[in-house]
């Protein structure tokens, strides 16, 4: 396969069956495109000089298709096996150059590699990660353009690296920003769909510079298929001592699914170390997880050399609608210190047990455990979250378990802590949550009961002078049994907002919005006012005005005719008398579509009520708006989109929601909701006016000089004609004095 095409198609063979074909085309002059190229510089035998090389042909046939050529079979290969080849292709946007490889053991065709005509002249040298594979396979050349449109496509210097099993991986340090290439990362060829390194195509810009590069997956590709795809490194050596790495990702769309980072072991069994699902907005977060020691260890009295690993971001998608990015990677010496948001979906981040009962991590997927039907992150059986048994037998009245945290190091002088909780009914006991610093405790949250069973939300504002730790203590009641639970625990900057309010500068607040593809469910986004081309919405915030603010958004063209919906939910509320919710609705659908529905309902055992909607286009801007709350039992708000028709084009977005319990809607000016539109709308605004002023003005110029050139026409009896009709714009007084008629006998 690898060949430069001088000496022949270095095993290269054509399999066209239609109008094109691959043959052996010489260069008999440079290539005047490519001689300014920086790549062509850096690679001389692109094209540059003459010489032969593959190219797209007329073939024989009458089918209209792409050209195929294919090596003769190869492998199996290393993990870290690449194609290497320079390409040219001169085409409009129907044309492409693609690179396949062919399973015949399964029948199976994979897309490896392509690349789109764009109306010019495009090339470059690629490198096409192949990876391990463990039967013989063969690689196919696909091309088609209009030959008699001077379309044309060129292949030259074919390489295959690093492909035999025993080739030793180069050390890849696994610190990256991606911005000169995937520093040894590559993508794992037995997963389904592809992790890309790209500049970002309508998602957004990268983390390092703004304007850099970054490695992404989309889902929603025509070439994606199957539900996996995964980004690895190759074996690396095993480690001595613990290290941190820490990443930036981006986890957007309405069913994007789950990020997991994994340690494998050669032979072992693989560790979730980090996971994250559901969209986060299309918005830069960090990440640390630790990487554990994989060093030599005594067993038996002999030193026992613990096998070579991998590490491994993978995307588990839930649909087609969403991506996912990864950016600046960054390997340090030593633990990762205490976990700012934890799901315990991959372990127990760092949370140390004691006392008499026992907090332990679990999921309920078989259905015979204590504890919660599903838990708060993923809303599942096979989810996870740390539970305590407070049951006589195991915790009994007055004894206590335990849970606390690694120290958290404040970098602001306030912080929040939420966390999601569940007591079982009957007599689960009771939460007490205290703040640590320097061995003194002080309790700032203590929960006994629950109006109703499910998860609740509870924060608490931390002011620390120094480091911290969070303690979580279930005391128990002597109940028969019973349980307490804990998930999603998350450390913020900046106070803790009060329930269900909200500006979404920092997160959602508490608000969280279901994705179901079995459903038929779709999630909101959480967004700035950047534009992006792939997640559209309003150009500014309303609570900074500006671009940077940021917001909750939702593309109803995702939407289908009935049956499907975009929920925002709320944590669940005590019952309510006299409450006001108060918030600003961003409504972009054309004008003349009114079938988009904005409703805000109250959900509760009793059932669900509408109690506020809105439909259709709602201009440009802002809008404000409040809603009073009644409710006799704990319930939740929830924001529902739906749509009548299918598709509907337009964005929905949210903004400052502020929830006053037992206040009632009495506005004060702190509080006044009257519409407030963006600097770019009231620009947009003043313009129009402006124009139809001009307009108007030129409008009566004019009609003032054509109704004066009519009057003077109509003085000389020369320049009458007859009347054609009535004149609408104006009469002229005419008077005429008829003399008296003669009498006749």
């Amino acid at each position: 396969g690898s060949t430069t095409f001088e000496s022949g198609t270095g095993g290269w063979h054509d399999v066209s069956v239609g109008r094109l074909r691959w043959g052996l085309q010489r260069l008999t002059e440079p290539d005047a495109f490519l001689i300014g190229c920086t790549w062509a510089r850096k690679h001389h035998r692109m094209f540059l000089y003459p010489g032969d090389f593959l190219a797209l042909q007329a073939g024989e046939g009458q089918m209209v298709g792409a050209a195929k050529a294919q090596t003769p079979l190869l492998g199996p290969s290393g993990p870290t096996c690449i194609m290497e080849m320079s390409y040219r292709i001169h085409s409009g946007p129907q044309g492409f150059l693609a690179i396949s490889v062919v399973d015949h053991t399964t029948g199976t065709t994979q897309l490896a590699w392509h690349t789109q005509g764009h109306g010019g002249t495009a090339g470059g040298r690629v490198r096409v990660p192949l990876g391990e594979r463990s039967r013989p396979f063969q690689v196919e050349l696909l091309a088609l353009v209009d030959l008699q449109g001077s379309e044309n496509v060129g292949v030259d210097n074919v390489t295959f690296e690093q492909c035999y099993l025993d080739v030793v991986s180069p050390t890849v340090e696994l610190t990256c920003n991606f911005e000169r290439d995937m520093c040894g990362w590559y993508q794992d060829q037995s997963t389904d769909f592809k992790w890309v390194r790209s500049m970002g195509q309508g998602q957004g810009s990268d983390h390092t510079t703004g304007s850099g590069y970054f490695v992404s997956v989309d889902p929603s590709v025509p070439w994606s298929r199957g539900q996996r795809a995964q980004l690895v490194t190759p074996r690396q050596d095993p480690a001595a001592a613990p290290r941190c790495l820490s990443f930036w990702y981006r986890l957007a769309g309405p069913q994007i699914g789950t990020l997991n980072l994994k340690l494998q072991p050669e032979g072992g069994k693989e560790v979730v170390l980090w996971t994250c699902r559901g969209t986060q907005g299309s918005i830069w977060h960090r990440a640390w997880a630790t990487l554990p020691a994989t060093g030599q260890q005594p067993y038996r009295g002999c030193v026992t050399r613990l096998p070579d690993w991998q590490v491994a971001f993978e995307v588990l998608r839930d649909g087609f609608l969403g991506d996912v990015g990864l950016d600046d990677l960054a390997l340090t010496a030593g633990p990762c210190g205490a976990e700012l948001s934890c799901s315990f979906e991959a372990e127990g981040c760092g949370l140390a047990a004691s006392g008499q009962g026992t907090w332990r991590r679990q999921s309920n997927s078989t259905g015979t455990v204590a504890g919660p039907a599903a838990d708060h992150t993923m809303g599942t059986a096979t989810g996870h979250y740390m539970v305590v048994s407070t049951g006589r037998g195991s915790l009994p009245a007055g004894h206590t378990a335990v849970l606390t945290s690694q120290p958290y190091q404040p970098s602001v002088p306030t912080q929040c802590l939420a966390f999601w909780y569940q007591l079982s009914t009957g007599a689960p006991g009771s939460l007490g949550v205290f703040v640590e610093q320097s061995g003194v405790q002080t309790k700032v949250l203590s929960v006994s009961t629950m109006e109703e069973s499910g998860w609740h939300r509870g924060h608490v504002t931390i002011q620390p002078d120094g480091d911290w730790q969070a303690v979580f203590e279930a005391v128990g009641a002597g109940g028969s049994h019973g349980y307490i639970a804990l998930d999603d625990l998350q450390v913020s900057d900046g106070a803790c907002p009060e329930p269900v309010s909200c500006d979404f500068e920092q997160d959602m607040c508490g608000w969280s919005s279901p994705s179901d593809p079995r459903l038929h469910s779709f999630a909101w986004g959480w967004k700035s006012g950047v534009p992006l081309a792939k997640y559209a919405g309003p150009k500014q915030d309303h609570t900074l005005g500006t671009r940077n603010g940021h917001y909750v958004h939702f593309d109803t063209s995702v939407l289908g005719a009935g049956g499907t919906s975009a929920l925002l939910e709320s944590q669940p509320l005590p019952a309510a008398t006299d409450s006001c919710l108060r918030f600003w609705y961003h409504m972009d659908i054309p004008e003349h579509l009114s079938s988009g529905e904005l409703r805000v309902t109250l959900h509760s055992t009793a059932g669900q009520r509408t109690v506020w909607s809105v439909e259709g286009h709602h201009s440009r801007g802002w809008q404000g708006s409040v809603v009073p709350v009644q409710s006799p039992s704990e319930f939740q708000i929830i924001f529902e989109i739906t749509t009548r028709r299918w598709p509907l084009e337009g964005t929905v977005a949210l903004d400052d929601i502020m929830y006053s319990a037992g206040k009632g809607c009495h506005s004060n000016p702190e509080e006044s909701v009257e519409a407030k539109p963006s600097s770019s709308f009231m620009a947009e605004v003043v313009l129009s006016l402006l124009l139809a002023l001009i307009i108007v003005t030129l409008m009566a110029t004019g009609g003032w000089y054509w109704l004066k050139q009519r009057g003077l026409a109509s003085r000389t009896s020369a320049e009458s004609d007859t009347p054609q009709g009535f004149d609408n714009i104006t009469f002229r007084d005419v008077r005429t004095r008829v003399k008296d008629f003669p009498d006749y006998p």
